[in-house]
């Protein structure tokens, strides 16, 4: 803050409380506060608020070599569950004493110019929430001192850290739900016409369970996480004249899509006649007039995972 046209630094609220400068540095350093005698953090944290100082961030990543800022990015075209993830993210690490900055990107775009950006302004890891966007991602922004973490992908050759649910083993479960519920006639919604990268693994793995129960077919749709491509699934399902009385959504959002088209086009009593699923489920709530069975992902122990793996990364590259 300034007073009298000159900014208070360190040095004066060092002065001001007869401390070092470098107690004070200390002082508002999230990872060495605790270092400080009570009474000395106490008489400086007192003198700042006298002097209204606020401490420079960017001299802080100077000194430190730690901007205390990561960088998250997602998809630009809106999707509920990303931004979900976002909103978790940016409380989670506010609890760590970190910053967040936030980039859009568009799966056209080239992944490796936004990271070079983030670079620049000397982040201390990134997570892309968003599988597409991290699958030509280099391992060298994690040599260069900037580890790069991919969340919720299934890519199996990327040269950086993945946290990602088991969506083989998940699409396994949804078989076993659903024949035990006596459903006979399957069909799967896919997300391959999605600018977000499909994870097949989902369809494998309710392919794999429904032939462990002796079903062999299963109509596979070609869709998107939209609502409009979940209609259009939808509709061309009921068109058919062996109408599936079992769908397996790829997310939810096209899950709300394939249960509206039902509604609105036929009689079919929705859990009864025909049952839908979809998969991602901590956005259901946020929609009361959808009551759908849904796979939930575990994104607080993903989240919760990022954040570990990502102090680790920091304390390797101290």
């Amino acid at each position: 803050m300034a007073t009298g046209g000159k900014f208070v630094t360190a040095t004066d609220v060092a002065n001001r409380a007869g401390v070092s400068q470098s107690t004070v540095s200390r002082v508002f350093n999230p990872d060495s506060r605790l270092l400080v005698r009570d009474k000395t953090r106490k008489k400086v944290l007192e003198a700042a608020e006298e002097l209204g100082y606020v401490p420079n961030a960017i001299a802080q990543t100077m000194a430190s070599g730690r901007s205390r800022i990561i960088g998250i990015v997602v998809p630009s075209n809106y999707n509920i569950f990303h931004y979900h993830i976002l909103q978790i993210l940016t409380n989670v690490f506010q609890m760590y004493d970190l910053r967040t900055m936030v980039f859009t990107s568009a799966p056209t775009d080239n992944i490796n110019d936004l990271l070079q950006n983030l670079y620049q302004y000397q982040v201390d890891g990134v997570i892309v929430t968003s599988a597409v966007l991290g699958q030509n991602v280099t391992g060298s922004w994690t040599r260069k001192g900037m580890p790069v973490i991919l969340f919720n992908s299934d890519l199996p050759d990327a040269e950086v850290s993945m946290v990602q649910s088991n969506h083989f083993h998940s699409g396994e479960q949804m078989a076993e739900y659903l024949t035990a519920m006596g459903y006979q006639r399957f069909a799967y919604v896919t997300a391959e016409k999605s600018p977000h990268l499909n994870l097949r693994s989902r369809q494998e793995g309710f392919l794999s369970g429904l032939i462990a129960h002796g079903i062999d077919k299963c109509q596979i749709i070609p869709a998107a996480y939209s609502y409009k491509s979940g209609w259009e699934a939808g509709t061309f399902l009921l068109s058919q004249k062996d109408v599936p009385d079992a769908i397996f959504c790829s997310g939810d959002i096209n899950g709300f899509g394939v249960i509206d088209a039902i509604r609105q086009q036929t009689s079919l009593r929705l859990g009864f006649d025909i049952g839908v699923s979809g998969y991602d489920a901590p956005i259901i709530g946020d929609f009361q007039g959808y009551s759908m069975t849904a796979l939930a992902q575990p994104t607080t122990q993903l989240i919760r995972t990022s954040t570990q793996m990502r102090k680790h990364q920091a304390e390797q590259n101290a």
